[in-house]
């Protein structure tokens, strides 16, 4: 990926929905409390601090090694999540 883009709390939200994980499950990939998942699934806010992007960034990479494929806003279509084939 040439640029870091972070998924939003919502993509976060529905690619765990898609892979059928709990926010525990995440959160234990990752290591971190359920609540941390909780909160930044929650997040309308860009994050800029840097520890929330390491997360975010921890988030993504777990939900992608489960098949995950992030969508982000374009042009031709907003944001989403869909399955690798």
């Amino acid at each position: 990926m040439a640029v870091d883009k972070l998924p939003t709390g919502r993509m976060i939200r529905a690619a765990r929905a898609l892979v059928g994980m709990e926010q525990l499950d995440l959160a234990r990939a990752i290591g971190v409390d359920r609540r941390t998942v909780s909160r930044l699934e929650a997040d309308t806010e860009i994050p800029i601090n840097p520890l929330k992007i390491a997360t975010y960034r921890k988030m993504r990479d777990a939900l992608e090694k489960h098949g995950v494929i992030f969508l982000y806003r374009s042009k031709a279509h907003g944001e989403g999540v869909a399955l690798k084939d």
